[in-house]
């Protein structure tokens, strides 16, 4: 019968808690703005789309390795709005996914082509809605670039570096908003956008990119899932005993 105090228990305990405070250490949350360029203006896409023929639809490809070597859940992505004052964006979808469009080069070079109006096209991968909303309203006040106010929260998207690049679709279908702008830097090898449906003309970007605030953990691999069940259920066996 094992007592209490016991050195196995004890080791058994250590290497169970160690494992545990791995996981809470792998699964700590993080944020990164990306781009990492500064600042570089206020910029309408695809939000304040009003004045626009069609559905405003943005794509932007971010490199892989910019999350890490290995996966991510990307819970939420926030931008920084550009004017003060309260907005409904109507129906706002985010999806997310993967892409094989090489970020800060035009579509003729392998980068992002202009998306199909509404979502799709010829950029898009495996894609998953992040966030889906019927009426989403913000209101800012002390709007700045480097203040991300306008946050969705979302389903986390597991986000694997070995698939390919992460891409960001955003449609804005509701023509009602005018004035709503967010920030973005000027285009590089970490990040580029093409858009359709805008007030401006359809088309790719590579030397510019909307600013997005990413909130994320990292995901712990199945082996470490794995040990963890195996000390947990060691450890309740040899309470029992």
């Amino acid at each position: 019968m094992m007592v209490e105090g016991s050195p196995h228990l004890g080791d058994l305990m250590k290497r169970t808690l160690l494992t545990l405070a791995g996981v809470v250490a792998a699964t700590a949350s993080y944020a990164v703005v990306l781009p990492t360029a500064a600042h570089a203006a206020f910029n309408f896409i695809p939000f304040g789309a009003a004045g626009t023929v069609g559905i405003p639809t943005m794509h932007q490809v971010f490199r892989a390795n910019l999350f890490g070597a290995t996966p991510v859940a990307i819970s939420q992505i926030a931008f920084a709005p550009g004017v003060d004052g309260a907005f409904n964006l109507g129906q706002v979808t985010i999806r997310l996914g993967y892409t094989n469009a090489i970020p800060g080069v035009a579509s003729t070079a392998g980068g992002l082509v202009t998306p199909t109006e509404g979502g799709g096209g010829n950029n898009v991968g495996a894609m998953s809605t992040f966030y889906s909303n019927a009426s989403t309203a913000f209101n800012f006040t002390g709007n700045s670039s480097s203040n991300f106010q306008m946050a969705f929260v979302g389903t986390p998207f597991n986000f694997d570096p070995g698939l390919g690049n992460l891409l960001v679709e955003i449609v804005a279908p509701s023509l009602a908003n005018t004035t709503l702008t967010v920030s973005r830097s000027a285009g590089s090898a970490e990040a580029s956008r093409a858009y359709s449906g805008t007030r401006f003309l359809n088309g790719e970007s590579p030397t510019t990119a909307t600013r997005m605030d990413f909130t994320y953990t990292a995901v712990p691999e199945p082996g470490t899932m794995a040990a963890i069940g195996l000390g947990v259920a060691a450890l309740l066996r040899r309470r029992r005993k």
